[in-house]
């Protein structure tokens, strides 16, 4: 059963796991800021739930604790940057604070990368540019787990897409899998135990999986097995599943295309080394006035959110959730389920940090 935890600790816990692994103070600190500001905006299948992933990936020599990202290709706009597989969130916000001093100089900054790793959630990357007065896409590749519509094996990544505007009272935050759910959704229906609701997996081409323990969903991960994730949209162009392929391919070409890095059918099954990013940032006084496009855009949402809306729910904006979440988990501790936790302390066994009393 999910707990909750002090989210101050457990920052400070993730800190202290990545500094044993050999990573630079000021690295491991921008790692645990990005897990748990995860966790925080109630986004677990990204959070401290990925630890375990990571865990795996370093020990098996596929992340370089001490990479540096650097640029390749420049123009006053955009920039390569080749990531040297190293941490994929020192790499991600390197790359984006990249675009947005693009942005901030020429208007536009855009940034794609390759060699880089899993870097979390796309949206941290978005609202690191709405933080700084910009409007902010990001998007990664991925190792295969999308089905193309009417294929039958995994090809593309689950391609997040994410964008961030400024906004009041929070910023206005779009972040969303190309794939009906991402994998870390399914891994932690998983750990609680749940059969997934609507149509998130998909075996032989044809058949939705809804049992959590189906024996197909142990080759969920390999590109060669008859099971991966449904595109957003379902399985069938009658329930728009062409739209998600459609998107998945659009991130391809802004992450592995433009970096002439890996695209995802090119990285390796259940791994995320050589995975391809993209960023962007866009200062909107390239259009006008900006002040009056922030104050007519905060008018906007406030009307979205007086909606009419069916009983029992209310119409909300994209951020109004994370926005709630965070109130909540900063108030009240982060939650994070048994298995997850034990799959925390077993880390720090290994690496001989303390486990903190919560």
């Amino acid at each position: 059963m999910p707990m909750r935890y002090d989210s101050q600790t457990v920052h400070d816990w993730v800190q202290q796991l990545y500094e044993a692994y050999g990573f630079e103070a000021g690295d491991a600190q921008a790692v645990a800021n990005m897990i748990t500001y995860t966790d925080l905006h109630g986004i677990a299948s990204h959070g401290v739930q990925r630890l375990s992933m990571y865990d795996r990936f370093i020990q098996a020599g596929k992340i370089d604790l001490h990479a540096q990202p650097e640029i390749v290709f420049e123009t006053p706009v955009s920039a390569v940057v080749d990531g040297h597989l190293g941490m994929g969130q020192l790499i991600g916000t390197f790359a984006m604070n990249t675009a947005i001093q693009k942005a901030k100089t020429s208007g536009v900054g855009i940034v794609s990368v390759r060699n880089s790793n899993h870097y979390g959630i796309a949206g941290y990357y978005a609202n690191l540019a709405a933080d700084a007065g910009l409007i902010g896409f990001s998007s990664t590749n991925s190792n295969p787990g999308l089905i193309p519509t009417n294929g039958i094996h995994s090809f593309l990544g689950t391609d997040p897409i994410a964008f961030a505007m400024p906004a009041k009272p929070h910023h206005f935050w779009l972040d969303f899998a190309t794939t009906t759910v991402p994998q870390g959704k399914v891994e932690v229906y998983r750990k609680l135990e749940k059969d997934f609701p609507a149509d998130w997996v998909l075996a032989d081409g044809t058949r939705p999986i809804h049992d959590h323990n189906a024996p197909e969903l142990a080759g969920i991960r390999q590109q060669s097995a008859p099971v991966g994730l449904t595109p957003l949209g379902g399985f069938t162009e009658a329930t728009g599943s062409h739209k998600g392929y459609g998107l998945a391919m659009i991130v391809e070409i802004f992450t592995g295309l433009f970096s002439g890095g890996a695209l995802s059918p090119e990285i390796s099954d259940g791994q995320h080394a050589g995975t391809s990013h993209s960023f962007i940032a866009i200062d909107p006084a390239i259009f006008g006035d900006s002040r009056t496009m922030f104050s007519r855009f905060d008018d906007f949402l406030q009307q979205l959110r007086a909606q009419p809306a069916v009983a029992g729910k209310q119409v909300y904006v994209h951020g109004d959730k994370e926005a709630a979440a965070y109130a909540d988990r900063k108030a009240n501790g982060l939650v994070i389920d048994d298995k997850t936790f034990a799959e925390l302390v077993k880390i720090s066994q290994r690496l001989q940090v303390d486990v903190p009393e919560f």
